[in-house]
């Protein structure tokens, strides 16, 4: 019998902690996925915004797996027994830069469990922060909420949101499989729904591969980078509102706010659907 899902509200403040290395071999993966030139490479060189999802691999075995690839739970994971699992949004803070060649920590904790349970059916959201630092200090602020559903609940058609506003920016990014295949293998992140087409689409009964919202926030976060080149992101938060397949090109945007503190960004999928809404703030 499945324990109830208030139980796992006990794993809330559980943490764990991993170290890796920031290389220029995992800068240059990134670099030639997204098809950008000139990626860091030489010791002392900075990482751009968001790049530091090359580290820290997941690092759970075949016997510690889900269906869908994910992992199961041990450690400080709760074994949420939902059957889908989604990435709902990203929360990130950006205080000293990562470099090639350092060394740096990550402090994992689950920092909240949140039940929803209605007719029809259950949700569970795990919120996970993570803290990275070097050795000079608290370097990335990372928060990420971890959304696992019923099989009812999965199938809930999502809400169609207005598009946030008139886009400066715009870009069409065609989500073939190499794209998502690559960008699945730098994560190490082996959620078939990006990769196993005969499982998407007989098992989950999706229309296509799910293009990793990951991928799309680090594009819009590529699109601000490219556009603003004299900005340095303090902070960038997105919220996903559905899911992008590779069933077609998916589009991009987004716009400077009055004063250029900041700018709000988002995804549109091959339909023109509101998939994801992000702000990039900048520092000083």
């Amino acid at each position: 019998m499945n324990e109830p899902l208030e139980s796992f509200k006990s794993y809330i403040g559980k943490s764990e902690t991993a170290a890796d290395v920031v290389t220029a071999s995992a800068m240059l993966k990134i670099a030639a996925t997204l098809g950008l030139k000139n990626p860091a490479s030489a010791k002392g060189d900075s990482i751009p915004p968001g790049w530091y999802g090359a580290f820290f691999p997941p690092s759970h075995g075949p016997s510690a797996m889900r269906a869908d690839g994910q992992p199961s739970g041990g450690g400080i994971a709760p074994p949420i027994p939902l059957p889908r699992r989604r990435l709902g949004g990203v929360r990130m803070s950006f205080h000293e830069p990562l470099k090639i060649g350092d060394e740096i920590t990550r402090v994992t904790e689950i920092a909240d469990v949140q039940i929803d349970e209605d007719r029809s059916g259950a949700m569970v959201v795990v919120v996970e922060r993570n803290n990275i630092s070097n050795g000079r200090g608290l370097a990335v602020v990372e928060e990420r909420d971890l959304i696992y559903l019923s099989e009812d609940r999965a199938t809930r058609k999502p809400a169609s949101p207005p598009v946030p506003g008139q886009a400066a920016w715009r870009r069409v990014i065609e989500p073939n499989p190499p794209l998502l295949f690559r960008f699945s293998a730098i994560r190490f992140n082996s959620h078939r729904i990006h990769y196993d087409r005969d499982y998407v689409t007989k098992v989950e009964k999706l229309p296509g591969l799910v293009v990793q919202g990951t991928l799309v926030s680090q594009l819009l976060i590529e699109m601000c980078r490219s556009e603003l080149p004299g900005r340095q992101i303090s902070s960038f938060a997105y919220q996903a509102t559905r899911q992008i397949y590779d069933t077609g090109p998916f589009t991009i945007a987004g716009a400077p706010a009055a004063g250029g503190r900041e700018a709000a960004l988002w995804a549109l999928d091959a339909d023109g659907n509101l998939a994801m809404t992000a702000t990039a703030k900048f520092g000083q």
